[in-house]
Formats: structure tokens, sequence, C-alpha cells
């Protein structure tokens, strides 16, 4: 039996162009990848590189200055930004390098914030931040805010958030 391998991302010539000053400077210069679904794939590279470049556009919060991505066969590099907010929120759950968590909401209210967005009610949204919350060890943290909490339990908070919808795809930074 041939087994053929769904591929879930497509980079192919990707480039990322930045104007500083008179100086075009590339940070992403005909980057061509693939991952399959299922896979895991770690992106490494001294400081400077490219990677944050690379996986902001990976997760539809930028895009290439050309080039084609196909996230599952549709191609993504220049979807409106309404499209792009969508394909975030159904497929990609984000850990961030700083976390992103809001300050002015509790641990369970960032974590319910995609959930919301997805069209859970407040009430689902909730019994799944604080059921979240308990799988990353932070049961009887649930009300507090980012800055009541260690940078380790952040970094849970935001596991949990990037889980919550149960996305196709999780970048962690």
């Amino acid at each position: 039996m041939n087994e053929t391998r769904e591929i879930t991302i497509e980079l192919s010539g990707i480039k990322k162009l930045y104007q500083v000053g008179t100086q075009e400077v590339a940070a992403l210069n005909g980057i061509d990848l693939k991952i399959y679904k299922g896979e895991f794939a770690a992106l490494m590279g001294p400081s400077g590189s490219g990677k944050s470049t690379l996986m902001n556009i990976l997760g539809c919060l930028d895009r290439p200055t050309c080039g084609s991505y196909k996230l599952d066969g549709r191609e993504i590099a220049h979807l409106s930004d309404d499209e792009l907010a969508k394909t975030r929120n159904k497929k990609i759950g984000f850990v961030f390098q700083n976390f992103n968590l809001l300050g002015k909401m509790t641990a369970v209210e960032n974590i319910q914030i995609p959930m919301i967005y997805q069209g859970k009610t407040n009430e689902e949204s909730k019994e799944r931040a604080y059921k979240l919350l308990e799988k990353v060890g932070l049961k009887g943290r649930e009300n507090h805010l980012p800055t009541q909490l260690s940078g380790g339990q952040q970094q849970r908070v935001a596991i949990a958030r990037a889980i919550g919808c149960n996305p196709e795809i999780i970048l962690a930074d």
C-alpha cells in the first residue's frame, strides 16, 4: 500500500524584505519548506537569522514580500487581514516568546479570548479554561493577573491559551 503524507505547510521562495533607511534588508531570502501533517519541526539559528520573521509568516501574523505559502493546500500569502485572522483562529495556536498575556485580564480570561472569538459562549470557554489551567498545574491561580504569576506560570497560561481552541498547528517561540 502506497501511503501519501498530507502536506500541512508548504513554502516556496518565501522572501521578506525590509527597508532600513536607503538599504533593503532580506530577513528571509527564498525559503522553501514542507511540513507534513503530524510532523514536529524545530526552527533553529542564531539571533537575527529570521526565525521570528518566519514564525510570524507561518502564523499568519505577517505577510511575505513574495513567494508562496500554502496551508493545507490553500494559498495564504495574499489573503485579506480578515481571512488571515479567521485562519489563525481556526488552525493555529501560539505560545509567544514574551507570552503576550493581557495584563488587565485574569489567567482564565486570557485563555478564554481565542475561544470566544471562535464562537464559544462565555460559559463554555470559561469551563474549558478552568480545565486547561488544572492540566497545566495552575488550579487555584485562575483569577490571578499575569503580574501575580511567575514567568513559568505565565508560560503555562500561554500554553493553555494556545491549545484552548484545539488548533491543528501550535507555534511556540
